[in-house]
C-alpha cells in the first residue's frame, strides 16, 4: 500500500510539473502565435470567399474572368490590410467581448463601401454579383473562423494555459469575490496571482482571501 501511495503521489507530482511546463511563461509568446493564426484564418477565409464568388459569377463566362481572377487572388491582401487598420489584431479584444466580431463586420462593410466608391470614381464596370457574393461570404467565413479560434482558446484556458497574470485591487470582500469569479470563469483569461486590499483585516480573513485567490 505504501508503494502504491508513493507511486500515485509521484505520478501526480509529475503530471503537475508537466502541466506547469506546458503553460507559456511569457504571455506575449502565445498572444503573438494566436494573432498569427487569426491572420492566417482571415486570409484563407477571404480567399475562399473570393474563389467561391469567382466560380459562381463566371462559371459560364471564363473568357471574361481574367481580371476577376486577379482580384480574387488579391482580395486576401486587401482583407488583411483592412482588418489591421480596423484594429482586428489588437490583443485587448482577443478572447472576450464582441469587439473582435464587430471589427470583422466593419471590415466587410468598409471594404464594400470602398469598392463601390472606387468603382464609381473610376467608372469601372465591376460585376455586382461578384461583389455581393465575395464580401458577405468573406465576412461570414471570417466570423465563423474567429469564433472557432475563440472556443479553442477558451478550452485551453480551462486547462490553465494562455492566461494573463493579474493583481486584484480593492476592498477585501470585493477582491475575494472577483478573484473567485475569475478563477471560476477561466474564459476571461485572467489569472489572479496577488491581491492588494484596503481596510483592516484579521489573520483569518487574510488567509481566507488568499485561499480563494
Amino acid at each position: 500500500m505504501r508503494v502504491s501511495g508513493r507511486t500515485a503521489a509521484t505520478t501526480s507530482q509529475t503530471a503537475e510539473r508537466l502541466a506547469v511546463r506546458a503553460i507559456p511563461r511569457n504571455p506575449a509568446s502565445w498572444m503573438s502565435r494566436y494573432l498569427r493564426e487569426a491572420a492566417l484564418a482571415d486570409g484563407l477565409c477571404a480567399l475562399a470567399a473570393a474563389l467561391l464568388a469567382f466560380g459562381v459569377r463566371f462559371d459560364d463566362h471564363r473568357q471574361l474572368a481574367g481580371p476577376y481572377l486577379a482580384l480574387s487572388l488579391s482580395l486576401p491582401l486587401f482583407w488583411l490590410l483592412m482588418v489591421m487598420l480596423c484594429g482586428g489584431y489588437d490583443a485587448r479584444i482577443i478572447g472576450v467581448g464582441s469587439d473582435e466580431f464587430r471589427k470583422i463586420v466593419n471590415v466587410g462593410l468598409g471594404l464594400t463601401a470602398a469598392i463601390a466608391v472606387i468603382s464609381y470614381a473610376t467608372r469601372a464596370d465591376l460585376a455586382r454579383g461578384y461583389v455581393l457574393v465575395a464580401l458577405p461570404c468573406a465576412t461570414l467565413f471570417d466570423l465563423l473562423a474567429r469564433f472557432a479560434l475563440r472556443k479553442r482558446l477558451h478550452q485551453r484556458r480551462k486547462l490553465g494555459s494562455f492566461m494573463r497574470r493579474t493583481v486584484v485591487v480593492g476592498h477585501a470582500a470585493v477582491a475575494a469575490d472577483l478573484a473567485t469569479e475569475l478563477g471560476r470563469e477561466s474564459y476571461h483569461g485572467l489569472q489572479v496571482v496577488a491581491a492588494c486590499v484596503t481596510g483592516m483585516m484579521g489573520n483569518g480573513e487574510i488567509e481566507i482571501l488568499f485561499k480563494r485567490v
